[in-house]
């Protein structure tokens, strides 16, 4: 019973993490999603730019991905304004799902 609810509790704290990834590819965004999710975590992509007030709605940080070909100095100097302290940051090459996927299963091992 209560292995069950420290399962539970984990759960909640993976779901309440959220991956931001910056940069990338706008039609790739619900393909990033799938593998956050498939990870325990939501995902929240900025392609251009970081809305005003996006701070607010972005929950704990587990990881900010920067998909280095696809991502303005501009938007990248923005997300430090979202980074949280202590939160990882990974440089991709690429702007693949499977390089996010590698990515996150790296974090999670």
């Amino acid at each position: 019973m209560k292995a069950e609810r420290r399962t539970q509790a984990n759960d909640r704290k993976r779901e309440e993490q959220t991956v931001l990834v910056i940069g990338g590819s706008g039609g790739m965004s619900s393909r990033y999603r799938d593998v956050a999710e498939a990870h325990g975590l939501s995902l929240r992509h900025y392609e251009n730019r970081v809305p005003p007030g996006a701070r607010r709605g972005v929950g704990r940080i587990a990881l900010i991905v920067i998909m280095v070909t696809m991502v303005s100095h501009a938007l990248r100097d923005q997300m430090h304004s979202l980074a949280e302290e202590g939160a990882p940051v990974v440089y991709l090459r690429s702007a693949s799902v499977s390089a996010l996927r590698a990515a996150l299963e790296q974090r999670a091992g």
